[in-house]
């Protein structure tokens, strides 16, 4: 998945990394708890366990309507991170990480 919206500069990690901001169309829910995001492209699951707290802020709006994306690149592959600002708290919801040939 390949989106650009907005980049932004700091770099506070050891290996390079990019990071996009994506505009979210809405949540998944299952059972109270915040199963996937929609953006304009498809659904990214969740596989991150977020505190109960976080699942009914989120349910009741007050999560920013965009998530962070980084892809982070070092010797052992790549890792792609999104999260989410939570009443100004940032949360991992997806962690993937790809082995380097």
């Amino acid at each position: 998945m390949t989106v650009s919206v907005d980049r932004k500069g700091l770099n506070t990690y050891e290996a390079p990394f990019d990071e996009i901001v994506v505009p979210l169309r809405g949540f998944l829910f299952e059972h109270g708890k915040l199963r996937g995001i929609y953006v304009k492209e498809g659904i990214i699951p969740v596989t991150e366990e977020l505190p109960k707290e976080v699942n009914e802020a989120i349910l009741k709006g007050k999560a920013k309507r965009k998530a962070v994306i980084r892809e982070i690149r070092d010797k052992s592959g790549e890792t792609l991170e999104v999260y989410l600002e939570v009443e100004y708290q940032s949360w991992p919801v997806h962690v993937t990480h790809l082995q380097g040939a």
